[in-house]
């Protein structure tokens, strides 16, 4: 693994030395207010040399939100987003833009055409290594490929957690461990006041098969570390069998009658 193209998202500011130690130079913070399922900071306390992320469907109020920040914004290293409103505010500005509107970058297609418009694009994790492999070497320029993480399924604006335990004379949490028993999976709920995520609550794990990979084709190798320590992350990165093979051997299901114990 090329650690000197891993980016990393953020729980702790006291773990920025320890990854450097390691080799890790390249940042990724969940902004406060901007992003879901990830741990949030306030904009004074992000080093200017990271990458923000903005991974919230914005309404009217969050776009004129960016839109009070933007100046401030234009000080770091690139914003990753979700929300094309997002792109409109930054296009013509002197900043790295990487597109990474969930479960779109599917295909060579819009992968490239975001290209033409961004500094990179982010490659869905739900994809097999066939179809990742075919994408990153028709890409006209490098792409993010997301290595390791837990698969976001799904988010909602709504609080989820709240409305059930209130529903259900329940107290109060804001994370919990979902069993599904049609397919046995678990599942990972986090909520904010800005809404739910809910991820698989198995870590997929891509660094392996990415060394298959040209690495001139790759701009970042991006790890979401969730509940992880950077011990634990050096060792997974070294090559330590940590998480599951993910959709690289395996087409995604759209429909619950297709799914079967695989």
């Amino acid at each position: 693994m090329n650690l000197s193209k891993v980016l990393i998202n953020i729980n702790s500011l006291g773990d920025l030395e320890d990854y450097k130690k390691i080799g890790i130079t390249n940042f990724l913070f969940a902004l406060k207010d901007y992003s879901i399922g990830y741990k949030e900071f306030n904009l004074e306390d992000i080093p200017t040399d990271s990458y923000i992320l903005i991974n919230r469907v914005l309404d009217t109020k969050g776009i004129d939100g960016i839109k009070s920040i933007k100046d401030k914004l234009l000080n770091y290293k690139g914003i990753i987003f979700e929300d094309l409103g997002v792109y409109n505010i930054f296009k013509n500005e002197d900043i790295e833009l990487i597109w990474a509107q969930a479960h779109f970058g599917t295909n060579t297609e819009s992968i490239n055409y975001w290209l033409t418009k961004c500094e990179s694009a982010l490659l869905s994790n739900e994809i097999t290594k066939e179809e990742i492999t075919d994408i990153v070497n028709d890409s006209i320029k490098p792409v993010v490929l997301n290595v390791f993480g837990k698969n976001m399924i799904m988010y909602s604006r709504r609080t989820l957690l709240t409305n059930f335990n209130k529903y259900n004379e329940l107290d109060d949490v804001n994370d919990v461990v979902l069993d599904e028993t049609h397919t046995k999976n678990k599942f990972y709920a986090h909520e904010t006041e800005n809404g739910t995520a809910i991820f698989n609550n198995d870590y997929f794990n891509y660094i392996e098969f990415s060394k298959s990979l040209d690495d001139s084709k790759i701009k970042y190798y991006l790890v979401y570390n969730l509940d992880l320590s950077v011990n634990d992350i050096k060792d997974i990165l070294e090559g330590k069998p940590y998480g599951n093979d993910g959709f690289l051997n395996k087409k995604t299901v759209y429909r619950m009658s297709e799914y079967t114990d695989r």
